[in-house]
């Protein structure tokens, strides 16, 4: 017989088996289930505490009304430029959509309804995660202009005032009630900062003049709230994170409005205010432009009708003096042309009045018009120097009565823009128009259940799989027999499939290994064999039951003694119920005869741990052992030792003198390299050492294919 040896394909050490990766993930498959049920266990808590947000929203139209204050004017002043060549059309027009959003949105609308409101104070019952798991939604508030209903299980009180220094904004507050009595203590010291009575009003001291506080209710209050007075500022960022305004689609003109919140009735409610506060500021707006107009025209027309009496009285006291002029062809088209250009002229030095009431000299709008005006100027200035070159009588009669044409146009066409302007504000109603008001919501947006139960157990499979992932890094043990004979010398003879439900199909490469034993023994004239383990190994006690009846299959007589007097358990894999053994034996109360047992199989004989105890050992009777090992060996052909693992204890060690091959077990990824140096240099102190190793436990998927040669 021959000693052999495995041959098998190894792996660098920088490849990456991904075979041996997902098996060993699917060895893990109760790791990744857990985590992934766990997930899964608090996503469904989680949907049963948060509350349900709903979303409404609302529509409304910007109307582009031209006829509306300046609006008007400008139409007018838009066709003016086709004679001098300019553009008079781009002065004015309706906001923008962009604008509109921004004042949909800015804090002079929202402090309002957060005032008419009360908005600016929070309040929510102080409860633990079990209290809010099982009272979910029964908590209820309801803002009012003039008071704040609470709600919650039998309890109802309503807040009626509630003003806070200065310091104490945006402060959590803890409101107590006890019976009639209610108190406020600060969350972030724990003082008490205000006390009062329910149903009075709260008269506070000289030292609490800033805090007001009333309260009313119909029964006994008793219970804890957490209350906040927000601030402005902080009140106003609140709403606008859950309102949200866009346009609809470019260049409809339509604002998308969109409010998100816990409480159905309370979302619509503070949406339609919002949208009331907005429509009248838009409607007051547009009155106060319309004013301001009307106050212009008011100061323009009597000057106008004014200049318009001049101009006629000196032509008519022209046509006295000169009677009637006869006008060429060429002088008449001047005239028009002069009337025209100076009508023009002059309305647009009005816009450049009304313009510099709002705007520095600076602004591009008040440079475009007074070069639009030098424009005029010009044109102007070309006509009358035509006109000097007529008669003197002819020039001065154009000259009076272009004055009156002008003056009567503009007075006429001002006149006109006033009582158009007067009509419109009578019937003012802004520019924009609602269409669509926000309704009750059928279901919550948030939170999404489907979604957060699918990721939930997408995460919870993830974060199995990369635990599985670490524990499987963290087991740093030796991984197959090449790396262990490379780096300590010793020689592997076998590889065990993880035992499971003590299979016996696990152990069956034991078979290979006896004649490597066989020959071993035979080259040492002996019979002993030694079997430890370098760490405790719970399978120790299968693999030897199974190494021994495997022997006894041959035809030779085999002894089996358990020699671990601690951890020993064959007397259980036999079902032995004697209760002598080994231990009897060296404390001389059971002598050979009475220990050795026959077991069921045949030529398999047992001796058992027996009662254990402190203060028994085998390295404290080595005499005793010598004489049990020397009466045994010629009655048996193989005799197999059982000893408790190397680093343990001195034990095998002290075995290890009497045996001819001393075989220990390695456990797949959990034995160190280190420990196996460690126990070889434990036997070679002692002048022994470790013949072979048998590696254990090692998984399924990395179970390899032997080809045994003699060396």
């Amino acid at each position: 017989m021959f000693p052999y040896e495995s041959k098998y394909t190894q792996l660098t050490d920088d490849t990456i088996d991904l075979r041996e990766l997902f098996f060993s993930l699917l060895i893990q498959w109760k790791l990744i289930v857990f985590c992934t049920v766990f997930a899964l266990v608090c996503a469904v808590a989680y949907l049963k505490v948060a509350k349900k947000t709903y979303s409404v929203d609302a529509k409304i139209q910007i109307i582009d009304n031209k006829q509306n204050g300046l609006a008007g004017l400008n139409a007018q002043l838009a066709s003016l430029g086709s004679l001098a060549g300019v553009n008079l059309g781009g002065m004015g027009g309706a906001q923008s959509i962009q604008t509109e959003i921004e004042i949909l949105q800015s804090r002079s609308i929202l402090t309002k309804a957060i005032q008419d409101l009360n908005l600016d104070v929070q309040i929510q019952p102080e409860q633990s995660l079990i209290n809010k798991f099982l009272s979910a939604d029964q908590f209820q508030i309801n803002y009012q202009a003039d008071e704040i209903q609470v709600k919650n299980h039998k309890t109802q009180f309503s807040i009626h005032q509630f003003n806070v220094p200065p310091q104490y904004l945006d402060q959590n507050l803890i409101l107590t009630f006890h019976g009639q009595s209610f108190k406020l203590v600060s969350e972030k010291t724990g003082l008490e900062v205000f006390k009062g009575m329910v149903n009075q009003k709260a008269k506070p001291s000289t030292l609490q003049t800033a805090w007001a506080m009333e309260i009313s209710s119909q029964q006994p209050l008793d219970g804890k709230y957490i209350v906040q007075k927000q601030s402005t500022l902080t009140a106003v960022k609140s709403i606008l994170l859950n309102l949200k305004a866009a346009e609809l689609a470019k260049q409809t003109g339509i604002i998308s409005i969109n409010y998100e919140g816990t409480d159905k009735a309370h979302i619509i409610k503070v949406l339609n205010h919002i949208l009331e506060i907005y429509q009248e500021q838009n409607l007051a707006n547009k009155s106060a432009e319309k004013e301001k107009t009307l106050s212009f025209l008011n100061q323009q027309l009597p000057e106008l009708k004014n200049n318009l009496e001049q101009a006629e009285r000196k032509f008519n006291a022209f046509r006295e003096t000169h009677g009637t002029i006869d006008i060429q062809q060429e002088a008449g088209l001047y005239l028009k042309q002069s009337v025209e250009l100076e009508t023009q002229k002059v309305q647009l030095e009005q816009k450049q009045a009304e313009l510099a009431a709002q705007y520095t000299p600076q602004h591009p709008m008040m440079q475009e018009i007074n070069a639009q005006i030098g424009v005029f100027n010009k044109k102007i200035n070309e006509l009358n120097g035509a006109l000097k070159k007529l008669p003197n009588t002819q020039s001065q009669y154009l000259q009076y009565y272009r004055d009156v044409q002008v003056q009567t146009q503009l007075y006429t066409n001002l006149l006109g823009t006033y009582q158009s302007l007067s009509l419109a504000k009578a019937g003012e109603t802004g520019n924009l128009r609602v269409l669509d008001y926000p309704v009750e919501p059928t279901k919550p947006i948030k939170p999404r259940k489907l979604i957060i139960l699918i990721l939930s157990i997408f995460i919870g499979g993830f974060i199995g799989v990369l635990i599985a992932l670490m524990r499987n890094m963290l087991k740093t043990g030796v991984r197959n027999r090449d790396e262990i004979e490379q780096a300590v010398g010793i020689k592997t003879y076998a590889e065990l499939l993880e035992i499971g439900k003590k299979s016996n199909a696990s152990l069956q490469s034991l078979k290979t290994f006896i004649p490597t034993l066989t020959f071993k023994l035979q080259q040492k004239q002996h019979n002993v064999t030694l079997i430890s383990s370098i760490t405790p190994d719970q399978n120790q006690s299968i693999i030897v039951q199974h190494l021994a009846l495997y022997l006894s299959q041959t035809g030779k007589k085999v002894l089996l003694v358990d020699s671990d007097l601690y951890r020993g358990q064959l007397d259980q894999l036999f079902n032995s119920s004697t209760k002598s053994g080994l231990s009897e034996y060296l404390r001389g109360q059971a002598n050979l005869e009475q220990i050795i047992v026959n077991t069921t199989s045949p030529n398999l004989s047992l001796i058992v741990g027996g009662q254990s105890s402190d203060e028994i050992s085998i390295s404290s009777h080595q005499t005793q052992i010598a004489q049990l090992i020397q009466q045994v060996r010629a009655q048996y052909d193989y005799i197999l030792l059982s000893a408790a693992p190397v680093l343990t204890t001195s034990d095998s060690l002290t075995l290890a003198q009497f045996t001819g091959f001393n075989l220990c077990l390695v456990q797949y990824a959990q034995t160190q390299l280190k420990d196996i140096e460690l126990a070889k240099s434990y036997f070679e102190n002692a002048g022994l050492e470790i013949d072979g190793l048998i590696l254990d436990q090692v998984p399924a998927y990395q179970s390899k294919q032997y080809q045994y040669q003699p060396n």
